[in-house]
């Protein structure tokens, strides 16, 4: 929005230049009418982005549990902000460390394991040993010392069928918790991987658009210098205006797409919550 309304405001200055030179004879009228056509074109735009601002400011107090058709102001912005100083194996050893569904998985094929040993150890035999010490009679006095001392081995040997059945079932337990904890590395590892590939990718895609949008500004300005100096027509400034309208999309874009990538990249981590002002650069 703030990008529309600055394209509107030179608009503006180029209509009523193209104005001043019609009345003092320089340029023709179909200059004047290009930049009025201009004029009305990144004023619509403006009114568009204006429209989008208020939506997703109601999607915003949506998501944050504000009632219906409370009014609040954006106190802060999110900055460019560049990519975080990480490499790829301490991503994904901190997502490993962090991410609670992965620690969870971990949990699960211990307890399988576990549950295993437990199985197996079934068939081997138990020694149990029992012993008690007492005092019996009518009265303190009258009365006499009372022990019991047992000890006996329990051998399986009728119930080596049951016990292999437990065995494999545990086994068969271990082997999906197994399954499941490789599936999710091998998800986290895409995951991490995708976020690092993507922050680069767009971070590079800010950097061009940020040449690309002083470029153009400048391309404004030299048409701007050339039409008032009569070498050039209104028709090769409404052109670079144009293209700085362009350039300053694809750099919201980029820049949407950079913050976006970083979130992600943090969310794969599994520290959204802790690191995501200092991934985007806002307040800390």
């Amino acid at each position: 929005m703030d990008a529309a309304t600055a394209e509107l405001k030179t608009a503006q200055a180029i209509y009523d230049q193209a104005v001043d030179l019609k009345k003092a004879g320089v340029v023709p009228g179909v200059d004047v009418l290009r930049a009025q056509v201009e004029l009305q074109a990144q004023r619509q735009r403006l009114l568009y982005v204006q429209n989008e601002f208020q939506k997703q400011k109601l999607n915003l107090a949506r998501a944050i549990g504000l009632p219906a058709g409370q009014e609040f102001s954006l106190a802060d912005q999110i900055p460019y902000a560049p990519a975080p100083a990480l490499t790829l194996e301490e991503a994904l050893d901190r997502a490993h460390r962090s991410r609670a569904d992965y620690r969870s998985a971990v949990a699960l094929v211990r307890a399988a394991e576990s549950n295993k040993k437990a199985a197996q150890s079934e068939r081997l035999p138990a020694l149990r040993f029992n012993a008690d010490f007492g005092d019996i009679g009518l009265a303190p006095g009258n009365s006499h010392e009372t022990f019991t001392v047992a000890a006996n081995m329990r051998v399986t040997i009728f119930q080596g069928g049951l016990v292999r059945g437990k065995v494999l079932e545990a086994d068969a337990l271990l082997r999906k918790r197994q399954a499941e904890l490789e599936d999710l590395r091998s998800r986290i590892d895409y995951e991490v991987r995708t976020g690092f590939m993507d922050v680069k990718s767009s971070g590079e895609q800010v950097q061009v658009a940020t040449s690309a949008v002083a470029l153009a500004q400048e391309q404004v300005k030299e048409s701007q210098d050339r039409f008032a100096a009569g070498v050039a027509n209104s028709l090769e400034v409404v052109q670079t205006q144009e293209a700085l309208a362009t350039a300053d999309e694809n750099y919201i874009s980029s820049l949407f797409t950079f913050n976006f990538a970083k979130a992600s990249l943090a969310r794969a981590m599994g520290v959204a919550e802790e690191v995501a002002k200092q991934f985007l650069g806002g307040r800390q």
